[in-house]
């Protein structure tokens, strides 16, 4: 362990700083927007619904934008600069905003200028040096950025603590903004001074392994998936692959749609979730970023078991298996908001909130991974740029279908809907061939002497 250790420190990139200090301030954000809505506007459930859709939106057209600007200007240097920098201003905005719609119109920015990092830090780590080192540093990278999202939960809990009941909730959910805002400018400094500058060039990259490497830490947030794919992806190109005679399987395009509806049953139950703890169960604003800490600590440590049962019982057996886990948890959860009005017990949060973390390390990494096997091979990258944006999709129609639903009938309501978009996920997914029972992959397989994923 100590060992291993040394050994990333040693080939860890100084600039990776800057990429924790910007994650950190994203991550502390995530939460912290849902309680400024909701503790500070007063605003309601459906306003939050709204606000993830719209978000959502310039997310995915930010990631088919920036990639493709980075590439035009031979630069990515400055486009991380910049994102962190909107990022920056973005958060001193929402500080000082006195309505619902200043908020929305801030977090619209920065969430449009922070997918141009997203889009280019990875093409930094790759670019000029050996493609067998592309996967290691990679996953050096995303777990900067994992390590930064959960210290800016932790943080988040430790600041509201200590100074919630000093000068009140409202004022410590503004100054914490300021002090996020800090941070984006700091970060911007370290990665003006810090990220080499790197000859843009195309790679053809071996999506799928790079993909696996990197994961997506990043939990119920689509929008921050990983965007580097996405300027390989052509919307042009969107007729032929999906009804072209030459385009994509059958089952691949059957795959998009069980994407499409899990990722919408993950909108309608991450959306409210924020909200639900703090204004119906009443929780603390400090103790609602506690039980994000326990969610995002269980995907961390999910993360190398999900790879390890991929390798063993193959993709699909592993996605179904997240879906079912998932589904129980969202019945469960439906259940109880039907026939109880209280908090649950701590206990039981704790471990319905490390369930849905460890569920969403399976789910991602064998969803990636299957939608890599069922394509074929020359139309692996459009495939896996088109399931991020599919997954974009998802969470866009259900941030305010499930903020509405919440609102009038019930955050029960969500939940019973998520729970029904995965059984139907689920019936599509088991209809399914195994990767390995195509015979493109197969003879792939045999070539290189793999063994298959079931």
């Amino acid at each position: 362990m100590r060992s291993s250790l040394r050994k990333w420190r040693a080939e860890a990139e100084p600039w990776y700083a800057a990429i924790g200090l910007a994650n950190l301030v994203m991550g502390t954000s995530a939460i912290l927007i849902p309680l400024m809505i909701a503790q500070v506007l007063r605003c309601s459930v459906g306003d939050l619904g709204v606000l993830s859709s719209l978000v959502s939106l310039v997310g995915v057209i930010g990631s088919l934008v920036w990639g493709r600007l980075s590439d035009a200007a031979h630069r990515r240097k400055p486009f991380v600069v910049l994102s962190f920098a909107v990022v920056s201003l973005g958060f001193a905005g929402i500080a000082l905003s006195q309505s619902f719609r200043m908020v929305l119109l801030f977090n619209m920015i920065l969430n449009f200028f922070w997918v141009a990092n997203a889009a280019v830090s990875v093409l930094l780590v790759i670019e000029n040096r050996q493609e067998s080192l592309w996967e290691r540093k990679i996953g050096h990278l995303n777990q900067m950025g994992a390590l930064g999202w959960l210290t800016g939960l932790i943080f988040g809990s430790l600041a509201l603590a200590a100074v919630s009941s000093q000068i009140g909730e409202t004022t410590a959910i503004r100054i914490l903004f300021l002090i996020l805002a800090l941070g984006g400018s700091g970060a911007s400094l370290l990665a003006l001074r810090l990220i080499p500058r790197t000859t843009p060039k195309f790679t053809q990259r071996r999506f799928r392994g790079m993909i696996i490497a990197q994961g997506n830490f990043l939990v119920e947030r689509a929008r921050f998936g990983p965007f580097h794919l996405y300027h390989r992806f052509n919307p042009r190109r969107l007729p032929t692959l999906l009804w072209g005679e030459e385009g994509l399987r059958p089952e691949t395009k059957r795959f998009l749609v069980v994407t499409f509806l899990a990722f919408a049953a993950i909108g309608f139950f991450a959306v409210p979730l924020p909200l639900l703890l703090s204004q119906r169960f009443v929780l603390p604003s400090s103790t609602v970023f506690l039980y994000f800490v326990v969610l995002n600590s269980g995907v961390v440590l999910a993360y190398p078991l999900a790879s390890r049962r991929i390798k063993r019982l193959g993709n699909k057996a592993v996605q179904q298996w997240a879906l079912l886990m998932r589904l129980g948890l969202f019945v469960a959860a439906a259940l109880y908001l039907t026939l109880c009005a209280v908090a649950p017990p701590t206990p039981v949060l704790v471990l319905f909130f490390l369930g849905i973390g460890v569920s969403w390390s399976y789910f991602q990494l064998s969803g990636v991974a299957l939608a890599s096997r069922l394509a074929k091979p020359k139309y692996r990258s459009q495939t896996l740029g088109l399931y991020n944006a599919i997954a974009g999709l998802g969470m866009i129609a259900a941030g305010v279908s499930s903020g509405l639903l919440a609102e009038r009938v019930g955050y029960q309501a969500t939940f019973a809907v998520a729970a029904i978009l995965l059984v139907i996920s689920l019936i599509v997914l088991h209809r399914l061939p195994a990767p390995s029972s195509l015979p493109e992959e197969s003879l792939r397989l045999a070539q290189k002497g793999e063994r298959p994923a079931r």
